[in-house]
């Protein structure tokens, strides 16, 4: 007998990822799906934060991955879990990039609709992180305008967590003076950022249609990357 769907609706956190050129990551011929390297860098984010977050337990974050879709969120949307995943999000995209899966993503904030199984979510926050992810045309970490000012209503500024204003973010609809990026620091400042030579190899193997993502990102990075 199939049971009934359980929802649950909170306010809270919420990060959408998208994998650019997911059929690229698909090898049927050999039965092989690189993409769920994703899944792998997520759990080794989990881990980090374990190891970092003197007060995370494996119940701050929840995930749901659906094709090329990735999707991050929080129990609540105070600001210990906007500590949460805003350092859970860097940590994961930059583990992508490592490991050469082609990401960008965005955090928003609000209302969101999970089933009990969390295998299911929807609503106003998630659509908006989905949609700014979406507008991006580079690799990117995008914080939404909701983002923004609840982080500052909370006392936190975003600026002090590596994440910039700039009127060079790639958006094809979005207002680029609504969001803010992240500037791949994470407080590295004594050498060149190590993304670069990632990113730089992702490109040659982009093909020319895709290559100004990259070059955009590698640019951004360049411009905004702080070095004593």
């Amino acid at each position: 007998m199939r049971t009934k769907t359980i929802w649950r609706v909170r306010d809270c956190w919420v990060a959408s990822f998208d994998i650019l050129g997911f059929k690229n990551l698909v090898n049927i011929d050999s039965s092989s799906f690189k993409a769920q390297l994703v899944q792998g860098d997520y759990e080794q984010t989990l881990e980090h934060l374990e190891k970092s977050a003197e007060s995370y337990t494996p119940e701050d974050l929840s995930y749901f991955w659906l094709s090329d879709t990735f999707v991050i969120f929080t129990n609540d949307y105070q600001g210990r879990s906007y500590s949460l995943i805003e350092g859970a999000s860097k940590h994961f995209i930059e583990k992508c990039l490592y490991s050469s899966i082609p990401i960008r993503g965005a955090i928003s904030v609000g209302s969101l609709s999970t089933s009990d199984d969390n295998r299911s979510v929807m609503g106003k926050a998630f659509i908006d992180a989905f949609v700014t992810c979406e507008d991006q045309d580079w690799l990117g970490l995008l914080l939404t305008a909701q983002a923004i000012s609840k982080a500052r209503s909370l006392g936190l500024e975003p600026a002090r967590h590596d994440f910039v204003t700039s009127p060079n973010i790639p958006m094809r609809k979005c207002a680029v003076s609504d969001v803010m990026a992240y500037r791949f620091q994470n407080g590295s400042d004594s050498f060149s950022s190590p993304l670069i030579p990632c990113l730089e190899s992702m490109k040659q193997q982009a093909g020319a249609k895709h290559e100004h993502k990259y070059q955009r990102t590698v640019d951004f990075i360049k411009a905004h990357y702080h070095r004593i």
